[in-house]
């Protein structure tokens, strides 16, 4: 039997956002939206969402490796992209 190491162990990244977004907002677990849920009801690229989010200029939920949205943050953020790009739909 090996005796237990007593150093700390890094074992990588958090497992929540930094500032995590709360189901308390509103917001219902059953809202919230995958980056490629929201892709296709917004009709936006998902890449474009994943990028956004870990630039942190969208709002939103991590939990482990898993990205959550919520509608509102997702609509709003369509419509700037939209807005930037002169109204053009993909």
């Amino acid at each position: 039997m090996q005796a237990e190491s007593s150093e700390h162990k890094d074992f990588g990244q958090p497992v929540v956002s930094e500032h995590p977004a709360s189901l308390d907002d509103g917001c219902h677990a059953e809202d919230l939206l995958t980056p490629a849920q929201a892709a296709a009801e917004f009709h936006i690229p998902e890449y474009l969402l994943r990028r956004a989010c870990s630039e942190g200029r969208l709002e939103h939920l991590r939990v482990v490796n898993a990205l959550w949205l919520t509608p509102a943050t997702v609509a709003a953020f369509a419509n700037s992209w939209r807005a930037k790009r002169g109204g053009k739909d993909t």
